[in-house]
């Protein structure tokens, strides 16, 4: 919680003092009232027993005179102390006061709300696309986890000095049941889906449509409105930004980005086209990944060096030799052929160290270049049935093949980028994975040396005796 949040909102219940909150829970030395509003307070407090700050969340007492709601409340508590994840405050403990109030304890964050940053106009493009990407890998490791916030808005992104995001309140979510919602006296309007408002099935495509108001805010200023204003009314960017945030915030779930990764891939391309000076209006969906820059850089970087003479006076001197007729040039379905020969290959490089088992072992060759067409058709089939994520993320450029009319010109620039920034996501994902597989492969293997009780604590115990 920011050190200034509290919020102009009338509480709806006697928020107790802090003398009081010191009886009620005493584990706790409660120093401050943080913050507070229709829905419940949140105060600063110190935790003696583990010399840390945290921040102690208490709901109106009607709330936790209500079983059903008590109830639902301690599932939702485990759920969300599950969600161990740098990008999300974390919740340490629950319970019920002895005031008869609901309470979270959770971790304490000094720093500011993304809403105080928006509204002191203090966010540059380039933060404004770091903290929704950051915010995007929050909702994508929640969603993982089947768990879907329903409430983000920038007073809920706590952002401290280094930059570096936090989302907090999750005391709206709610597990990923795929249920009509019933009606819903949370949420904010501005951030909530359609759905949302509409009563229809609710799953983690709202948090996606709430992320795609929250990034329109940071780089305009306000919410979107009926007609929505493009972001270039308010600042100098391009409009591919209108593009991604148009895709985020589509009134049809089964239009906007249906992943938050996707989302946060199609932000971080677009930023690193902008940094290369590639704000220029034009096509928003010509997404360019930045592949190959660092050899531009290079070449950029190497000092002018004086021309070299077309010819030297002893060559001069010699007979000319006929020239060599040069190749004649590849036709465009020769370039579209090479193209997507070497894309193949790369990419059923990368599906085979994701899901072919020998890839894994130490015995037997990869699977690559050599694949038979039975072998490819298997991986392909346990792509579809094993991973959905990384199956959406190689079918999600289809839809901007055809916005950029690609699938037309299959060999032009704008496809060959294209080509590219999938490439470049399967192969981030595998990076991710690879690196993920040798963690667990030194947990595996230091939990086989423990001999007491296994957790995180333990094994960090053992590797320093």
């Amino acid at each position: 919680m920011p050190e200034a949040s509290i919020s102009s909102e009338a509480p709806s219940f006697d928020v107790p003092s802090i003398e009081a909150m010191n009886a009620y829970l005493p584990q706790f030395q409660f120093e401050k009232l943080a913050a507070c509003g229709g829905m419940g307070a949140v105060y600063k407090a110190y935790q003696e027993s583990l010399d840390r700050r945290v921040a102690v969340k208490i709901l109106p007492p009607e709330f936790g005179r209500e079983k059903e709601f008590a109830d639902r409340f301690k599932v939702e508590a485990r759920a969300m102390a599950k969600l161990n994840h740098t990008n999300i405050v974390g919740v340490y403990d629950f319970g019920i006061t002895a005031g008869g109030h609901l309470y979270l304890v959770m971790e304490w964050i000094e720093g500011k709300s993304l809403h105080d940053m928006i509204h002191k106009g203090s966010l540059s493009l380039r933060k404004a696309t770091n903290l929704a990407m950051q915010l995007c890998e929050a909702l994508t490791f929640a969603h993982e986890h089947q768990i879907i916030h329903r409430d983000i808005k920038p007073g809920n992104i706590m952002v401290n000095d280094a930059d570096h995001v936090k989302v907090a309140d999750f005391g709206l979510a709610r597990p990923n049941t795929g249920e009509v919602e019933e009606e819903n006296p949370f949420g904010t309007p501005d951030y909530a889906a359609p759905e949302i408002r509409g009563g229809s099935v609710v799953d983690h495509r709202v948090d996606i449509y709430a992320a795609g108001v929250v990034l329109y805010e940071m780089l305009t200023g306000t919410v979107p409105q009926e007609p929505r204003k493009s972001v270039t009314e308010f600042t100098k960017v391009s409009t591919r930004w209108d593009a991604i945030i148009a895709k985020a915030i589509d009134p049809d779930p089964e239009k906007r980005y249906q992943d938050a990764g996707e989302f946060r891939a199609h932000i971080n391309v677009a930023m690193k086209q902008a940094a290369e000076g590639g704000e220029s209006g034009g096509n928003p969906m010509a997404i360019d990944l930045g592949i190959g820059l660092g050899a531009k850089k290079a070449a950029s970087a190497v000092p002018n060096k004086p021309a070299v003479p077309a010819q030297a006076p002893a060559q001069r001197a010699k007979p000319a030799v006929p020239a060599k007729k040069p190749a004649a040039p590849m036709t465009q379905q020769q370039q579209l052929m090479l193209t997507v020969g070497v894309v193949a290959v790369v990419l059923v490089g990368l599906l085979a160290l994701l899901f072919w088992p020998s890839s894994r072992s130490g015995g037997g060759s990869a699977m690559g270049a050599e694949a038979t067409a039975d072998e490819i058709l298997q991986v392909m089939e346990r792509l579809e049935q094993n991973d959905s994520e990384l199956a959406r993320m190689v079918n999600s450029f289809a839809e901007d093949w055809k916005m950029t009319g690609a699938d037309k010109s299959p060999a032009s620039a704008v496809a060959q980028k294209l080509r590219e920034a999938q490439l470049a996501m399967v192969q981030a994902k595998a990076k991710d994975r690879v690196e993920a597989a040798r963690r667990a492969q030194i947990v595996a293997a230091e939990l086989e040396k423990l001999k007491g009780a296994p957790s995180v604590k333990a094994l960090k115990e053992a590797a320093e005796r």
